[in-house]
């Protein structure tokens, strides 16, 4: 009986386990020289169309406490080949060492952050990818709403369709008229003969 108590404790306990890890993965830890730096997102999941922030933590890494006052860090997202500079602010008075940048995420994909400039006297040039943005559709309930890239690749289609459509009923005029042209030919010569 206790063994079966204690597997089951155990079982728990390890499922705990993974779900805090799991969560803790969503943040990437990098090592800056003497600086434990980690990127992720303010709120997760991140959503298209949803205010969101790049969420940077640093800490000094020797002595664990964190670093304030990093007004040389320059932080760009990009994704599908566009980049952007944001603006780097603290996150909250209560929480040093912990920084956002703002941004509204209007594309489903990874977004890579790149951070550069100093941290204190320290040279900064790093990257990473964080948390895949997600349609706000996949949360959406009851009905989903399409999000703008949806709408637009329905658009696209649609007006390739009409595109192809159209030049479909103009072949099909031309080729009305030529047959028009030689039956009308054909009754002139009937006649004639």
């Amino acid at each position: 009986m206790r063994a079966k108590l204690l597997a089951r404790a155990l079982i728990v306990g390890g499922l705990l386990a993974l779900a805090v890890t799991s969560i803790a993965l969503a943040h990437t830890s990098l090592k800056v020289g003497p600086y434990m730096v980690e990127v992720g997102w303010v709120d997760e999941p991140p959503i298209v169309g949803e205010k969101n922030a790049v969420f940077i933590s640093i800490t000094n890494d020797d002595t664990g406490k964190p670093v304030e006052g990093v007004g040389t860090l320059n932080v760009t997202v990009s994704t599908g080949g566009k980049d952007r500079q944001l603006e780097l602010r603290p996150l909250s008075e209560d929480q040093p060492g912990q920084y956002a940048a703002d941004f509204i995420p209007t594309r489903r994909g990874t977004y890579t952050v790149k951070l550069s400039g100093q941290i204190e006297q320290t040279d900064v040039m790093t990257s990473t990818d964080i948390e895949e943005v997600i349609p706000a559709s996949s949360l959406q309930f009851p009905e989903p709403v399409l999000d703008a890239q949806t709408i637009s690749q329905s658009v696209s289609q649609a007006q390739s369709a009409v595109s192809t459509a159209n030049t479909t009923a103009l072949i099909a005029l031309v080729v009305g008229v030529i047959g028009v042209l030689l039956g009308g030919l054909a009754l002139l010569r009937g006649r004639k003969s």
